[in-house]
C-alpha cells in the first residue's frame, strides 16, 4: 500500500490539467432551476426518505450528472448510510466522479479500520490524474489517528508538500492533530515551529496533543504564550476545554482558578461546555466547593452539566445528595444516558446504598432503554464488594451478557482480600487467568492473599512463575505547594528536595514513636 503511493507520478503537467477542475460547479444552480424536486435531495436527512428521492434520480436519469452524482453520494453518507460498501457501489456507478465524490468517499473511509480503503483510493484518485485539495489529504490522514506506525501519516505529509498543500492551516492543523496522536510530539512541535501562520484551531491542537502525550505544564506555558505572542488567535472554548483537562490531569486547583479567572475576563464563563469543564476540573481537584458554586451559578445546563455535578457529589462522599440531584434532573425533562448512570451507581456503590443501586441497574433498560455496558457491571460489583456481598457480586459477574474484563475481576479479587475471603479469591484468580490475557496485578493480590495465611510456599510459587512476565510503571502521587505541582514516585531520590524531606519524615516518625 505504502509502495503504491511511493510509486506515483505527481509531474508538472499533471497540475496544469486541473487548474479549472470545478467548472462543472458553475452550473449547478442551473441544473436545480431545471429540476427542482431536487431540493429534496438537499433537505434529505435521514434514510426513510432516500430511497424514494434515488428512485426519481435514476429514473429521470439525472445520476449521469457528475453533480447531482456527486449530492447524491454526499447525502447517502451524511443521512447515516449503515454500510460504507453500499455508499462505495454508488460511488463505483459514478462514471467521472469530481473532486467533491473522491473527498466525499474518502472522508467515508476515513477511520482506522477502513485505513487501508481509503489509501487504495486516494491512490486510484492520483492514477486518474485528478488532483486533491485542502480537504483531501486531512481527510486522508483521519485514518491513520489510531495508528502507532507514523509511516503513512509522514507519506501523506511528503505528499502535501509536493502538491503544494504544506502551507494550508486546514492541512497543517491535521498533520499536527497526526502527529500528537500516534505519539510522535517531536514532528509535532517542530511542525508548529515552522508555521509562518497560526490560527486558533492550530494552537488548540498543539495544546490538546501535548494534553494527549502528559505534557500538561507545557501544554498550559503554551496557552499563556498563544495569549502574550499571538495577535491574531484569542482561545476559544476549546482552547480553554484542553487547557482545563491539563489541570485536571496536574490536580492542580491553583491553574485551575487562574484559567477559571481568565475564562470570566474573556466573556467565556456563559458557554455550557466551559462549565461543565469547570465543574469537572473543580470536582477532581478536590474542591467541592467550587465545583457546586459553579453547577449552581450556570444559568444553561445541559445533560452533561448535571451528570458531572451527579459524579462530583459521588466522588466527594455525598451519595444521597447525588442521587436527590439525578431525581431534580429527571424532573426537569432531561434524561440520563449511560455516563450518567455510572455516576449514579458510583454514588451508590462509595455511599453503600445496596438496595438503590439495584433499583437503578433494572431501571436502565426497563425505564430508560439503555444496555448496561462493562462500567455499569463493574459499578456494580464494585457496589456488592464494598457491602462485602463477595459472593452475589461473583454470582453477578457470572450473569453478565458480556465476559468480564481485569478490572471487574480484579475489584473482586481486592474486596476478596480486605475481607479475609480466601476461598473465593482462589476461584476469581483462576477466573481471571482463563479470562483475560494481562494477569499480573491479580497475581500480585493473591500471592498477599497468601501471605496473610502465612502459606509461604505458595507465595513463593506464585511469584517465581510470574518473575519477569510483568513490567510495571511505578505507582506516583502529586501534591501541590504553592501553585507548585510536585509528583513523587516510590522511594524517590531524584526530587530537588529529597533530602529536606526525608529529615522531616524521619521526624515526624520519631514524633510517632514517642507518643
Amino acid at each position: 500500500m505504502l509502495h503504491q503511493l511511493k510509486k506515483l507520478p505527481l509531474s508538472f503537467n499533471f497540475f496544469l490539467r486541473h487548474i479549472n477542475d470545478t467548472t462543472s460547479w458553475i452550473s449547478a444552480n442551473s441544473i436545480f432551476q431545471r429540476q427542482p424536486r431536487l431540493i429534496l435531495l438537499e433537505r434529505c436527512q435521514s434514510l426513510q426518505d432516500l430511497p424514494l428521492i434515488l428512485s426519481y434520480i435514476i429514473v429521470s436519469g439525472l445520476f449521469h450528472n457528475p453533480f447531482v452524482a456527486s449530492r447524491v453520494l454526499h447525502t447517502c453518507i451524511t443521512a447515516g448510510w449503515p454500510d460504507v460498501t453500499s455508499a462505495t457501489m454508488v460511488f463505483n456507478q459514478m462514471k467521472r466522479p469530481n473532486l467533491f465524490s473522491w473527498n466525499t468517499m474518502i472522508r467515508a473511509l476515513a477511520r482506522p479500520e477502513y485505513r487501508r480503503s481509503a489509501v487504495l483510493l486516494y491512490t486510484e484518485m492520483l492514477r486518474r490524474e485528478v488532483l486533491p485539495d485542502k480537504y483531501t489529504l486531512p481527510f486522508l490522514l483521519k485514518s491513520c489517528l489510531c495508528d502507532t506506525d507514523i509511516h503513512l501519516g509522514r507519506l501523506i505529509h511528503a505528499h502535501a508538500v509536493i502538491l503544494g498543500l504544506i502551507s494550508d492551516p486546514f492541512v497543517q492543523t491535521q498533520l499536527l492533530i497526526m502527529y500528537f496522536t500516534c505519539g510522535c510530539s517531536a514532528y509535532g512541535v517542530r511542525l508548529f515551529n515552522e508555521m509562518p501562520y497560526r490560527d486558533v484551531v492550530s494552537w488548540t491542537a498543539l495544546i490538546s496533543g501535548l494534553v494527549h502525550q502528559g505534557s500538561n505544564a507545557e501544554a498550559l506555558k503554551t496557552l499563556n504564550d498563544m495569549r502574550i505572542r499571538s495577535s491574531n488567535a484569542t482561545p476559544n472554548v476549546a482552547t480553554m476545554v484542553s487547557a482545563l483537562s491539563a489541570c485536571v490531569n496536574m490536580r492542580s486547583l491553583v491553574h485551575t482558578r487562574g484559567l477559571h479567572a481568565y475564562i470570566e475576563k474573556v466573556g467565556l464563563v456563559g458557554e455550557v461546555f466551559i462549565g461543565n469543564s469547570l465543574i469537572d476540573a473543580y470536582s477532581k481537584c478536590g474542591s467541592f466547593a467550587c465545583a457546586t458554586k459553579m453547577f449552581d451559578g450556570m444559568m444553561r445546563k445541559d445533560l452533561h452539566s448535571w451528570t458531572a455535578m451527579i459524579m462530583c457529589l459521588a466522588s466527594h462522599g455525598y451519595g444521597g445528595e447525588a442521587l436527590y440531584l439525578f431525581s431534580r434532573m429527571v424532573q426537569s425533562d432531561i434524561l440520563p444516558d449511560s455516563v450518567t448512570f455510572v455516576a449514579v451507581l458510583s454514588a451508590c456503590s462509595h455511599a453503600g446504598l445496596v438496595d438503590e443501586g439495584i433499583q437503578f441497574f433494572d431501571c436502565m433498560e426497563r425505564v430508560y432503554r439503555i444496555t448496561p455496558d462493562l462500567k455499569h457491571y463493574g459499578c456494580m460489583v464494585d457496589l456488592f464488594s464494598r457491602a462485602g456481598l463477595l459472593n452475589r457480586a461473583y454470582e453477578f459477574i457470572l450473569s453478565m451478557p458480556m465476559k468480564p474484563n481485569l478490572a471487574i475481576l480484579g475489584s473482586l479479587l481486592s474486596a476478596c482480600r480486605v475481607h479475609n475471603e480466601y476461598d473465593l479469591a482462589k476461584v476469581v484468580a483462576k477466573k481471571i487467568e482463563s479470562t483475560c490475557a494481562h494477569v499480573g496485578g491479580s497475581h500480585v493480590l493473591l500471592s498477599n492473599i497468601y501471605a496473610n495465611e502465612c502459606k509461604w510456599h505458595k507465595v513463593v510459587s506464585i511469584r517465581e512463575a510470574t518473575r519477569g512476565d510483568e513490567n510495571k510503571p511505578p505507582g506516583h502521587s502529586f501534591i501541590e505547594v504553592g501553585g507548585i505541582v510536585h509528583e513523587f514516585i516510590v522511594d524517590d531520590k531524584l526530587h530537588p528536595f529529597a533530602w529536606e524531606m526525608q529529615l522531616v519524615m524521619d521526624g515526624m516518625g520519631k514524633l510517632m514513636e514517642g507518643s
